[in-house]
């Protein structure tokens, strides 16, 4: 369809005696009709539409034009010109840079071609113990079981949980959305702990193996999650991360149960990131006397402090800490996006300030790349569509350099 419209453009130009190619309609017709209408995440049509800004311009027809070092335009009108440029002129082995991705998205790329590799290949091995003298299969996981429990946190109390709601307001947005949060973690208790006491009985031959736990059996021998552990919880790449992951979210809701609002709060220890954000900013529209929702947007500012390092709440808002850029870093001198570092695929973003304003007062002197935020590198889901509910928010970001830049290095916060 793109081969056909460009044919039908200069048929047309002809027939105008146009001197100069019409790039903006090529540019929407391609990223935004042709492939762009095929493309649902909002992110990746920004992206194809960014791709389109840089390689469908004038700059594309000039004499021994490059779209990259190495990567020359050919000249001509003969087609065995452009196939010879394409199988003897062109490096055999793309760098990620022609695509605007910094270097060590290749590192990330052979980095999870390796861990498929060695998935596929504990999968495959026997399930039976050999006849060594090591342990078997069932007593290291028995193992497992009897250390993870020890360390699994006791369920939240209903009156404590009850009595501090009460003491902190039980129908604030941001309390109402920490009742929510127990709830849920508080399901992942109750299944983690289940599952590995029953896992226990099961290899000791007290109840049957059910196929719930013979998968959590193989899975938790590979040192992976468990799937029902997963059910409406987060997704982690093996059970020692996950586990942590629980430990850390009770140890932020107990705290808060106990102690009040965190003066920060760690954003990923939320299932519900969305619905945080959008409490809280309820709770700032109901402070100011005259706004309304409709009419709030959210604004975000990164600041130069770490977790640590933030004594009181912000007076309207809310601090939130735990996120990581991919594909980039942050300079707190600069106060602004930079290159990341050779070898370094995730870099820790300082504390973020996020209120709401009014839409129409919502100014900033300087540019900005609005970021996509994730939850977690999920394989299961990406995206922001709801059938892929893995976004978050999209907080603006400062740069000195073209938001186009960070839009072609896939720039996003984890």
């Amino acid at each position: 369809a793109t081969s056909l419209f460009l044919q039908n453009h200069l048929l047309d130009m002809d027939a105008r005696k146009a001197k100069d190619v019409t790039w903006s309609t090529i540019r929407y017709m391609a990223s935004e009709i042709q492939y762009g209408g095929r493309i649902t995440d909002d992110w990746d049509r920004r992206q194809m539409n960014t791709f389109a800004e840089k390689f469908f311009q004038q700059s594309s027809l000039e004499p021994k034009c490059e779209l990259h070092p190495g990567y020359a335009i050919p000249s001509g009108n003969d087609i065995n010109i452009y196939r010879n440029a394409t199988e003897n002129l062109l490096p055999d082995v793309d760098s990620p840079e022609v695509f605007g991705l910094n270097k060590n998205a290749d590192l990330q790329f052979r980095t999870a071609q390796a861990a498929e590799v060695f998935d596929i290949i504990l999968e495959t091995q026997p399930k039976t113990g050999g006849s060594g003298g090591g342990k078997s299969r069932e007593e290291i996981v028995t193992d497992m079981c009897k250390d993870l429990l020890s360390k699994l946190p006791k369920d939240f109390g209903k009156e404590e949980l009850k009595a501090s709601l009460a003491k902190m307001g039980p129908t604030k947005p941001i309390n109402v959305c920490f009742r929510q949060e127990t709830d849920v973690l508080q399901y992942s208790l109750s299944v983690v702990r289940k599952t590995m006491t029953d896992l226990q009985l099961a290899i000791a031959g007290t109840i049957v193996m059910s196929d719930t736990l013979a998968d959590a059996l193989d899975a938790m021998f590979q040192a992976k999650v468990p799937h029902a552990w997963l059910s409406k919880a987060w997704f982690s790449p093996n059970v020692g991360t996950w586990f942590q992951i629980l430990l850390s979210r009770y140890e932020q809701w107990e705290k808060w149960m106990k102690t009040g609002r965190p003066k920060s709060y760690w954003l990923p220890g939320f299932s519900n990131g969305q619905g945080f954000l959008t409490a809280m900013m309820q709770e700032v529209t109901r402070s100011k006397s005259s706004w309304a929702l409709d009419d709030v947007v959210m604004f975000t500012e990164v600041t130069k402090h770490e977790e640590h390092d933030v004594k009181e709440p912000p007076p309207d808002g809310i601090y939130v800490h735990g996120l990581f850029l991919e594909g980039c870093s942050w300079s707190k001198k600069e106060n602004s996006l930079v290159e990341a570092p050779p070898k370094v695929l995730f870099a820790p973003l300082p504390v973020m300030y996020i209120t709401g304003v009014i839409k129409s007062q919502k100014k900033v002197d300087y540019m900005t790349y609005e970021c996509p935020t994730y939850f977690r590198v999920d394989p299961r889901k990406r995206g922001m569509t709801a059938a892929q509910p893995n976004f978050m928010f999209s907080p603006e970001l400062r740069t000195t350099e073209p938001p186009s830049k960070w839009v072609l290095r896939g720039v996003a916060l984890l």
